[in-house]
C-alpha cells in the first residue's frame, strides 16, 4: 500500500492483516504484508462483524484512493472467506462480498456503495466470534 493511501486506510489494512492472521488466513495476511502493511495483532478472537467491516473499510478506502485493482483484490479475499464460511453464516454474506468484488472490478463506485450498505446492515451488530456457529 502506498503512502498516498492515507493514515486511516493504512491503519485499517494493518488491523485487517492482524485479523487475517488470527483467523489463520495466511495467504490473505501475506498479501497485505507484501503491500507494505504491518499487521496489528488481534487482542481477541475477531468477530464476524470485525472481519466484514474492517475488510469493507479497506476496500472502500482503496476505491476512494483510485486503487481499484487492490480494492478488487481485497474484496475477492473477503468474498472467498465469507463464501467458505457459508455453513456458519447465511450464504447471503458471500454473495454480498461477491457483489462488492464485482463492483470494484467494474470501477463502479455507486454499486460498491450499494453492496457496502448491505454488508453494513448484515454485520453492523454482529459480535459473534468468526468461526462460531450460525448467526
Amino acid at each position: 500500500m502506498h503512502a498516498e493511501a492515507g493514515a486511516e486506510l493504512l491503519h485499517a489494512a494493518s488491523r485487517l492483516a492482524g485479523i487475517a492472521d488470527a483467523l489463520g488466513e495466511t495467504e490473505w495476511s501475506a498479501e497485505l504484508r507484501r503491500s507494505g502493511v504491518e499487521p496489528i495483532a488481534a487482542t481477541h478472537p475477531p468477530t464476524w462483524g470485525e472481519v466484514a467491516l474492517t475488510g469493507l473499510e479497506v476496500v472502500a478506502g482503496l476505491a476512494r484512493s483510485g486503487d481499484w485493482a487492490s480494492a478488487r483484490h481485497q474484496a475477492a479475499f473477503l468474498a472467498d472467506f465469507f463464501t467458505r464460511m457459508r455453513k456458519q453464516l447465511h450464504g447471503v454474506a458471500g454473495v454480498a462480498f461477491e457483489g462488492l468484488a464485482s463492483a470494484a472490478r467494474a470501477h463502479d463506485q455507486e454499486d460498491l456503495e450499494e453492496h457496502a450498505d448491505l454488508i453494513r446492515e448484515l454485520f453492523g451488530g454482529n459480535a459473534a466470534p468468526a468461526g462460531a456457529g450460525p448467526t
